[in-house]
């Protein structure tokens, strides 16, 4: 793992956001992805959809086949801007629900300097409580060419099917760092 810089005591980088969406049906992932942008805000280069096959876990609720999508947001914040996300994410999830079953599932996480952490409103043993009904669970560590899952992690992000994309995220959060004074470096 390379050595980023430390920032001082108390004193923590922006995080990037995301939001992982499950989905079913493309025409309720337009509308998901134009609500997310109204709701919480504009969306800069979103990844490929991913066949979402690890687990059948959402399709009674949602059906089959099932994809993974990350919409990662323009916009950097403090680590804990994640909960006011979460919110607007479940709300979405409701408003795009029909007699009681989700057609998406969006769960929101960011990406730091060196991990990647998805927030959910469930709670395991190695998950942190994080407020408001709210854990966090710190899915990957980052560095400049890898990704290590750990343990616990979700097949699917075990895979390395989405390696490629977290690693160029993670470099362009990086730049967005660098252009914001915020790490030592050329501005882009």
């Amino acid at each position: 793992m390379e050595a980023i810089m430390y920032l001082g005591k108390g004193k923590f980088p922006p995080v990037k956001f995301f939001i992982s969406v499950i989905y079913h049906d493309s025409g309720d992932l337009d509308a998901v992805v134009a609500a997310v942008r109204e709701s919480i805000g504009e969306i800069s280069t979103p990844s490929e959809s991913f066949p979402f096959d690890f687990t059948d876990y959402y399709e009674p609720e949602m059906g089959s086949p099932l994809f993974r999508i990350f919409l990662p947001l323009k916009k950097t914040g403090p680590a804990d801007g994640i909960l006011p996300i979460k919110k607007a994410c479940l709300e979405l999830e409701a408003r795009f629900s029909e007699k009681n079953r989700r057609k998406v599932n969006l769960d929101p996480g960011y990406i730091d300097l060196y991990k990647l952490v998805l927030v959910s409103e469930k709670y395991l043993g190695h998950k942190i409580y994080i407020g408001e009904g709210i854990c966090a669970d710190m899915v990957l560590l980052l560095g400049k060419k890898q990704v290590t899952p750990f343990r616990w992690t979700f097949p699917d992000f075990k895979s390395g099917n989405y390696d490629n994309y977290i690693l160029e995220l993670r470099k362009n959060y990086l730049q967005q760092l660098k252009n914001e004074g915020i790490l030592p470096g050329p501005k882009a």
